[in-house]
């Protein structure tokens, strides 16, 4: 009996050991394979997190990165190669004008100096001679004079003088004036009231002009900090935009290569003048610039009118026509957008911006710079 006990308890031992064991061993394969995975790129087996489908191992997913930013980074380095084909081809095309339009220019000045000197004795000899007016032909080819005399018959008919009474009424100093053409008086006075700029080809550093009104007060260091020789920030407190444009030739100066003027106007005169006056101011100074050999941004009015809806009204009319003309006129326009409406940028009692927003804008003003000049 005591035999027949130890048997059965024996067997059960042994029954119980082995079934501890192969649920011990099936609990290792179950553990292994839940910790081992094979990844879908390499066919290596890397340990992954439970949560994770995709059976990508870090080391792939740190290869996948890198080939996104080497693709990035080509796509900018192809931008940066056209930008920079572009200035090569302006570069060379103002080397070739410029010549051109000296020699033309030379051409031209001693044409127009010999027809006034002629025009201006003409008269002289008619004023002189009050008693009787003489009939002078018509300038012919060499043929022609050979040909035909010079002389014509004196007209029949008297000719008088009937402002010779005025005449007698003139100062000393207008007798000293010489008389000039009325067809040549438009001329001299445009060319008197329009300077032009002129740049040099010398290829060299590039020179910044920010020029604009009191908005940019206090925005010189952002702006000049990164190269104080080369930058310069002009503001003109309560300027308007024809201001600018009378200011302009004096600030450019003959030496600079192709230098790169940013204009931030208008927030002065947007509460004053009207939009069709500002529009008007607007393409006169852009006849200015145009084709002087300089790179031209035209900057948003930012909106610093608070809660006057009218006048904001009116900002964003101006800006919506600015940037469409600057896109015909092949200009460049940077847009504020809304950012000055955030709290603690603007001032709410008067049209300007605080010591926060004038460092804001002279920090967009700087990345605006830095992304014109590369």
């Amino acid at each position: 009996m005591v035999t027949t006990r130890k048997m059965t308890v024996a067997s059960m031992s042994s029954t119980t050991t082995r079934s501890d064991a192969a649920s011990q061993t099936e609990l290792l394969w179950e553990h292994a394979t839940t910790q081992t995975s094979g990844c879908r790129v390499c066919p290596t087996l890397t340990p992954v997190s439970d949560g994770n489908d995709g059976h990508t191992c870090r080391r792939c997913a740190q290869v996948e990165d890198l080939l996104q930013l080497v693709m990035e980074l080509r796509e900018e380095v192809s931008r940066l190669r056209s930008i920079r084909e572009c200035e090569r081809e302006i570069d060379s095309w103002s080397r070739i004008l410029h010549p051109m339009t000296e020699t033309q220019q030379a051409d031209k000045t001693p044409a127009t100096e010999s027809s006034i000197s002629s025009l201006t004795s003409t008269e002289g000899g008619n004023l002189e001679d009050r008693g009787q007016w003489q009939e002078v032909p018509a300038r012919r080819n060499r043929r022609c004079t050979r040909d035909c005399p010079m002389t014509t018959p004196s007209s029949q008919v008297p000719l008088l003088n009937r402002y010779s009474a005025l005449q007698r009424n003139l100062d000393d100093d207008e007798h000293n004036i010489s008389p000039i053409s009325p067809t040549l008086e438009p001329s001299a006075r445009s060319s008197q009231t329009s300077p032009c700029i002129k740049t040099s080809v010398v290829k060299k550093k590039r020179r910044v002009l920010v020029i604009g009104d009191s908005l940019l007060k206090g925005t010189e260091g952002p702006i000049c900090r990164p190269d104080p020789v080369h930058r310069e920030v002009c503001c003109l407190p309560g300027a308007r935009v024809k201001d600018v444009k009378r200011m302009l030739p004096s600030l450019v100066r003959p030496s600079d290569y192709y230098p790169l003027l940013l204009f931030q106007v208008g927030s002065d005169e947007v509460t004053r003048r009207s939009p069709r006056a500002m529009k008007k101011d607007f393409k006169t100074l852009g006849r200015l610039v145009k084709g002087s050999g300089a790179q031209v941004v035209f900057s948003s009015i930012p909106p610093v009118a608070g809660n006057d809806e009218g006048l904001n009204r009116r900002t964003q009319q101006i800006n919506a026509w600015l940037r469409a003309w600057c896109c015909r006129q092949d200009f460049g326009f940077f847009d504020h957008g809304l950012i000055y409406k955030t709290p603690g940028l603007l001032v709410t009692d008067r049209n300007t911006l605080t010591s926060r927003g004038k460092r804001v804008l002279g920090q967009e003003l700087s990345g605006l710079i830095e992304r014109a000049l590369n």
